[in-house]
């Protein structure tokens, strides 16, 4: 996999209530209060430490950006973009992914229960040293998606194919996937054999 890292130069600090262009900046400090980025494109920023509880998303794309340490708990992205990110060590409880295009996107050390990624398209994009427990993946157009060192415990894949996706370093325990995201995974014996029950093949 060739994924593109975000490109981000001349950072600025920026305060959220004072804020008018959403590029080039750096944000460290939660608003005052709850706000609302609409219609618009944030562009090569920065967020550490910011609780995206106080801030709605609406019909907002997001390019080359960096979350490091944020909260983006039970926020949903709705038929936007998502191009050249990276989220690490943030808290994505409950994020919601409809319909979106994600791109060259990196989610490092994240807690990801509940996570819903539903339709929409995946292009380059890894998971690693990750929790997606009781996490979703449905209806998705998938091309190189990685998981490295994930628990995916309890998660549940449907209508998404996952052809060349090594799970190897995946703990996929009580997952649930149907036979056409099966095809073509690379799982080790002791995962084929768990497997190999939801299809109601008895292993001697």
């Amino acid at each position: 996999m060739k994924r593109r890292d975000p490109v981000i130069q001349n950072l600025n600090p920026e305060i959220f209530e004072n804020c008018s262009n959403y590029y080039q900046g750096i944000f460290t400090k939660n608003p005052k209060q709850s706000i609302t980025i609409k219609n618009t494109t944030i562009e090569q920023c920065q967020f550490e430490k910011i609780d995206f509880n106080l801030i709605e998303l609406n019909n907002t794309h997001l390019v080359n950006c960096v979350f490091k340490n944020c909260d983006l708990s039970n926020l949903e992205f709705d038929h936007v973009s998502l191009h050249y990110c990276h989220f690490i060590n943030c808290k994505m409880i409950g994020t919601g992914f409809i319909d979106c295009s994600l791109h060259d996107l990196l989610f490092l050390d994240i807690q990801g229960r509940y996570m819903n990624i539903s339709y929409g398209n995946i292009r380059n994009v890894t998971f690693q040293n990750s929790v997606l427990d009781e996490a979703s993946i449905m209806e998705v157009d998938v091309k190189d998606l990685e998981f490295n060192q994930v628990s995916f415990i309890n998660g549940e894949v449907f209508k998404t194919k996952l052809k060349g996706m090594d799970l190897k370093t995946t703990n996929i325990e009580g997952l649930r996937i149907d036979q056409t995201s099966l095809v073509g995974i690379h799982v080790d014996m002791y995962q084929a054999v768990a497997l190999a029950s939801l299809l109601g093949i008895i292993v001697d």
